[in-house]
């Protein structure tokens, strides 16, 4: 199953706001064609990730849909993309340069402010030295400048591009880290608090660091309170203070000012969190069966924000 979302900086808060609307605000007026899937453009398509900007916002889901807002989220428009496969995150660089990432090892481009989209296809050399297509899912993109970005998915897949163009494989060398499988996980989230600081979270608590832009990661294990094994889903963070992830049955880890330890500060909740939005003590997270919760003393208590019905990831 896969439970995907935009990674993030400060503003992520006001774009998972605006993820209660979207749906609604969507007006399509194509016809569905089976079979042209520039066509599949649907008013109820499950929308997997979501970020903004002051007030323009981004969002994707399936079929390929990204939707756009200029107005803070008031109204939204869906530009054409070139591919059919769902979207699972999206990282602007700054209003006009930005990535999409989805199925399939899907990597849209756009330097417009999301108006049009080209697709970066991705070559990667396997083990018997042959070039091949990438077709492993991508799950989270981190945008760090208008040409660099790192996007992470399935099968320890971690890629960089250094030009805006052209990506390349990161090799997660297993021999830093205390469990030689991390470069076989699925790894679900990257976010960069600096131009140098950034994580990596995934299953089995995986949790990478890196301090020079993504040149080299390092694995971070000590957890406090909560299972080594958790399964995280999403993490967040600012250049101010700590980072937060979350994972099933309402696990919120949340490190220490030097990112060498990571404490629990647990939802009492069996329902799954996937996404954070988190800067310093300020924090929300949603998960399983529409919960949204909230916190400003750093994860320390949570409270049930009210919310409208939902049944839905």
């Amino acid at each position: 199953m896969n439970w995907r979302r935009s990674t993030g900086n400060p503003s992520r808060a006001a774009a998972l706001a605006l993820v209660l609307g979207l749906i609604a605000a969507v007006s399509v007026s194509a016809a569905l064609d089976p079979a042209r899937f520039e066509t599949w453009k649907l008013p109820e398509a499950n929308l997997y990730a979501v970020t903004a900007r002051g007030p323009r916002a981004w969002a994707g889901g399936y079929w390929g849909t990204i939707l756009l807002s200029s107005d803070s989220g008031r109204t939204w428009s869906q530009p054409d993309t070139p591919t059919a496969n769902t979207i699972f995150g999206i990282s602007f660089a700054d209003d006009a340069n930005g990535w999409a990432v989805g199925a399939n090892g899907t990597i849209l481009h756009s330097s417009d402010g999301g108006a049009s989209w080209q697709l970066q296809p991705v070559e990667l050399t396997d083990e018997m030295g042959d070039s091949r297509p990438l077709d492993t899912n991508l799950f989270s993109v981190a945008a760090i400048s208008p040409t660099h970005a790192v996007a992470v998915g399935d099968l320890g897949v971690a890629l960089r591009t250094r030009d805006g163009k052209t990506w390349e494989r990161i090799v997660l060398d297993a021999a830093r880290y205390a469990d030689e499988n991390v470069p076989e996980r699925l790894l679900n989230g990257v976010v960069f608090t600096s131009p140098t600081d950034g994580w990596i979270a995934g299953e089995f608590a995986t949790l990478l660091r890196t301090n020079d832009g993504g040149d080299t990661w390092v694995g971070q294990r000590q957890i406090s309170g909560a299972p080594e094994d958790l399964y995280l889903f999403d993490l967040d963070g600012s250049a101010a203070g700590p980072t937060a992830a979350v994972g099933l049955a309402g696990s919120v880890l949340v490190s220490s000012e030097a990112g060498s330890l990571w404490e629990s500060r647990s939802v009492e909740t069996s329902a799954g969190l996937f996404g954070i939005a988190w800067d310093g003590e300020h924090g929300v997270a949603v998960g399983d069966r529409g919960v949204i919760y909230v916190s400003g003393d750093g994860g320390r208590s949570w409270t049930d924000a009210k919310r409208p019905p939902l049944f839905n990831w």
